[in-house]
């Protein structure tokens, strides 16, 4: 039994030098507690010829030293060590711990204090040994020892020099990798609470972008929230103007991903070679035009959400690409043939019977399957009816709002109008018939069935009325429009005389609507104030 105090020389082995760099250069890049525990203790096992190596630390809530790895040439002995906790003052361990000074003991069998209860629980005999402190500016954190020198002499008194010197790197090294450690297990907590939040305030405002109360919106609802709590594919399904993009982008906000990007493209709106460009990027020189390098849409939403709309319109070599993208997790841009890895969530939508496609072999079967992992049908207005009074007058309060004008709603009689309707466009095309009933409303007045248009009413499609039913304003000219006396009776006259006397009267009353405001008129006319100008002057408006 032997004990010397710790060697201020620094060690001059080569090899012990290269070791002491290779470590540096390891604990500069590894974060993992395990990783780097594992590193060490082979490490030292081999440098310092010991037959078992070990990093024991210290919990200070139990006060007890525990082996978060070992390393030993009998496994059995290094699982039976990994699950064994011992009482912090107990042991040469525990002396080390106590004291922050290294002990080396060269005869294990007759020192008092060795910890029997370890030789017990392994069935080994600790003949040497050799013990230092782990210590960081927190104080000393455990300690790092070598048991049984091989060939079964002591450990040299170098060893223990250079195991201190080690040590002191180690401790940092480890303190570093538990405060990482820590750090992300904060970011994880944070994220779970942060997805939570959103989740709740989903429920609170049911995605407040999307209008409904209806039994068949509740249902999208319920199904919107349970595909922001997971990274789980979803197809969003209906006809066009349903609302799909909306719908996408609220299960977006409500995701974990809502602080990164939200994409969104167009599938049918693009050519194939535009589509892949747009999707995965291009190299500089790729095809003619591409004079630079271009990060394409997958790449930009990196940690974020890609909406691919209208994606039963992607071509076939597309689709095979795209099914890879969902596979592997990676893009290749054009004109490259490195893959790049990229972290994004991908939610589609479609107003085609994807199902029949495949069976029509328009659409590959193992990307249909891939992409409509969670299924989210969106009801067709009609099919919702009771939801249109409240999503015609949030429409209604929005565009009066963008026409800055004041619209006293909708009146009864104009509402069930609304309500009767078979919407073939659905929501757009509601949102289109507000946008002219209120271009067409006076300020202060509600929208009432006459400002409808007979499509929605059901009134046959008629001309201006007759000047007798006309508010007082200036008349529209004979140049202006068809006039009566023109044409031979019962003849309507052309289509371009038709289409102008509409426009001269359209305008007429919109400027009226406006208290003759022109830069408003133009506004919800959806004109520019100077081409405005132009058609009064030629219809003689001014």
């Amino acid at each position: 039994m032997g004990m010397s105090p710790a060697s201020t020389s620094a060690p001059t082995d080569p090899g012990r030098l290269l070791l002491l760099y290779d470590l540096a250069c390891a604990f500069a890049t590894r974060l993992e507690l395990d990783d780097l525990v594992t590193l060490v203790v082979e490490q030292c096992q081999e440098v310092f010829e010991a037959e078992g190596a070990s990093v024991l630390l210290h919990d200070r809530e139990s006060d007890e030293l525990f082996f978060p790895f070992v390393v030993s040439r009998d496994p059995e002995v290094a699982a039976q060590l990994a699950s064994l906790r011992f009482p912090a003052d107990r042991g040469i361990a525990g002396s080390v711990l106590q004291t922050s000074e290294p002990i080396r003991v060269d005869d294990g069998e007759t020192d008092e204090r060795v910890y029997r209860g370890a030789d017990e629980e392994t069935g080994t005999t600790t003949k040497s040994m050799l013990c230092v402190p782990l210590t960081t500016r927190e104080g000393t954190i455990g300690v790092i020892q070598l048991v049984n020198h091989r060939g079964g002499t002591p450990f040299p008194p170098d060893d223990e020099a250079f195991l201190v010197t080690l040590a002191g790197s180690v401790a940092v090294a480890i303190d570093n990798a538990r405060m990482y450690a820590t750090l992300r297990a904060s970011e994880e907590r944070l994220k779970t609470q942060v997805g939570s939040l959103r989740r709740d305030l989903a429920r609170q405002d049911r995605f407040s972008q999307i209008v409904g109360t209806s039994s068949a919106m509740a249902q999208v609802f319920e199904l919107m929230e349970s595909a922001a709590s997971t990274p789980i594919t979803v197809l969003i399904e209906g006809e066009t103007g349903t609302g799909k993009e909306l719908v996408a982008q609220g299960i977006h906000k409500a995701s974990s991903r809502a602080a990164n990007a939200f994409v969104a493209v167009n599938c049918a709106a693009l050519p194939e070679t535009l589509l892949e460009s747009e999707l995965f990027g291009h190299r500089r020189g790729a095809f003619t035009g591409a004079s630079h390098d271009r990060v394409g849409l997958f790449e930009s939403a990196r940690g974020g959400t890609v909406f691919l709309d209208e994606v039963g319109d992607m071509p076939a070599t597309m689709q095979a690409k795209l099914l890879r993208v969902l596979q592997e997790g990676e893009i290749v841009p054009v004109g490259d043939n490195r893959p790049r890895k990229i972290d994004i969530r991908v939610i589609s939508a479609t107003n085609r019977d994807l199902q029949r496609e495949v069976g029509e072999q328009n659409f590959r079967e193992d990307l249909f399957y891939r992409l409509s992992t969670f299924p989210i049908r969106l009801p067709a207005l009609r099919e919702r009816r009771e939801d249109i009074g409240p999503i015609a007058a949030r429409m209604v309060e929005t565009v009066a709002k963008r026409y800055e004008k004041r619209i006293d709603g909708i009146t009864p009689e104009a509402l069930v109008l609304l309500e009767r309707h078979e919407w073939p466009g659905n929501v757009r095309e509601l949102q289109n018939e507000l946008e002219r009933a209120c271009a067409l409303t006076r300020t202060g007045d509600p929208i009432v069935p006459e400002k409808l248009s007979a499509k929605v009413t059901g009134a046959p499609e008629s001309g201006p009325p007759p000047p007798t039913a006309r508010p007082s304003a200036p008349s529209v000219p004979a140049a202006a429009g068809a006039s009566a006396g023109s044409h031979p009776a019962g003849s309507l006259g052309s289509l371009r005389e038709a289409r102008s006397a509409f426009e001269a009267d359209f305008i007429r009353r919109t400027l009226e609507t406006e208290g003759g405001n022109i830069t408003r008129a133009a506004k919800a006319m959806g004109l520019s104030r100077v081409a405005l100008q132009k058609k009064m002057k030629d219809y003689g408006l001014r």
